[in-house]
């Protein structure tokens, strides 16, 4: 397998206006996308577009031009789950075309149209918003253009109805937040860990919510108490505010990041303190990795799922666009909201680092045979087994074939 090339840009740096997360956990506002203390240097993210493919000798029969939002550029799973995405298009052929929302949730809808004004064939939409879903549909029913949400799906039951409604749905995958929740309360509750801080971004975040909600549930039914809930809508913000809640609750056992760039500012933050809190958080960035594997540092927990969903979306809608949709034995289209998450420790990183980072997770060829029309074995049912077999050890085992 080659090597996962991604050009680093090396000053990205974003103003974000919100706390609108990537699935399996960054970033909120203003400032470096792996933000820590002065002097620090983190591991920029990828810029958009850099992707590159393995010659395999797949000839497409068809090609399309797809385009895809991203929320802003500098963060690394924002931009993770961007080139997941970008990749699958580039394994078939076709072309993209990305469009920066600039960190406003408001400029999505007219991105949206910008890219169905600019002839795109399909889209890959990463949408935070409920109430903006519904005019999102109207839009691509209206211009006749098959879409996907990627990693952010709706929770509305009526939106899902008119997803499922809609002529030119073709599928929707995210993660299984509130087991990211659960799971880390396990933990906690492993550990002996009795109180905590959670550090999050703004209120209602369709990713943070679900997780809070679970781990909120699973923590204190086993006798844990959380002092506080640390709201951020600044990046800039992350850490200062942890650290006040930190100053309030100095005796804590851990600090609960519901995505990495708040778990690095609560682990920078309790090493302003001096204080021998853990931090236990989500989202399998190279930073807050780094972290893990530094025994100096508060970091303890990290569990992700590498913003898989951005890959599977596409390849749902490069079916949808072949030919073979991707329906269930009732008839209804693609949505997952349940990739389950799994855990990185410090012995399991090098593993992980050159079966995600330092190469694609699904080779090319991989990722051709997951289309109906090259391969009449793949549909519905073999993409949700791809989905449900997906963990670190299933990935590093077929990298070593």
């Amino acid at each position: 397998m080659k090597m996962w090339k991604r050009l680093v840009s090396a000053g990205l740096v974003a103003a974000m206006s919100g706390a609108m997360l990537a699935g399996c956990g960054n970033t909120a506002g203003n400032g470096d996308a792996n933000n820590g203390s002065a002097g620090d240097e983190k591991p920029a993210a990828a810029s958009t577009g850099d992707v590159k493919v393995e010659d395999t000798g797949f000839k497409a029969d068809k090609t399309y031009k797809i385009g895809y939002n991203y929320y802003g550029p500098g963060s690394y799973a924002l931009t993770t789950l961007a080139n997941n995405q970008d990749y699958v298009v580039k394994c078939f052929g076709s072309e993209t075309q990305s469009t920066s929302d600039d960190f406003q949730v408001d400029k999505i809808v007219q991105d949206v149209e910008n890219m169905i004004s600019a002839g795109c064939d399909g889209l890959v939409i990463w949408l935070p918003a409920d109430n903006l879903y519904k005019t999102v549909i109207d839009m691509c029913e209206k211009a006749k253009v098959p879409y996907v949400f990627s990693d952010k799906v709706p929770s509305d039951p009526d939106v899902i109805a008119a997803l499922q409604n809609s002529e030119y749905f073709a599928g929707a995958v995210g993660p299984a937040n509130a087991e990211y929740g659960s799971l880390i309360a396990d933990y906690a509750l492993e550990q002996g860990y009795k109180t905590c801080i959670i550090s999050t971004g703004a209120q209602g975040d369709p990713t943070d919510t679900p997780r809070i909600e679970a781990f909120t549930s699973e923590f204190e039914k086993g006798g844990g108490k959380i002092e506080q809930v640390v709201y951020t809508d600044s990046q800039d913000n992350i850490q200062p505010y942890t650290e006040n809640a930190l100053v309030a609750y100095p005796d804590v056992d851990f600090v609960y990041g519901t995505g990495s760039d708040f778990g690095i500012g609560a682990a920078d933050a309790i090493a302003n303190q001096g204080l021998d809190a853990k931090v236990l958080t989500s989202g399998l960035d190279t930073a807050v990795l780094e972290y893990l594997c530094d025994d100096s540092n508060a970091v303890e927990f990290v569990n992700g799922d590498y913003w898989i969903a951005g890959t599977m979306a596409t390849v749902a809608l490069m079916n949808y666009l072949d030919g073979t949709p991707l329906k269930d034995a009732d008839g209804k289209m693609v949505f997952v909201d349940d990739i389950m998450p799994f855990q990185i420790t410090a012995d399991s990183y090098d593993t992980f680092k050159k079966t995600f980072i330092d190469n694609p997770c699904y080779s090319a060829a991989e990722i051709q045979a997951m289309d109906g029309k090259y391969n009449p074995d793949f549909n519905y049912d073999a993409f949700m087994k791809v989905i449900s077999d997906y963990s670190l050890d299933e990935r590093a085992a077929a990298a070593a074939k």
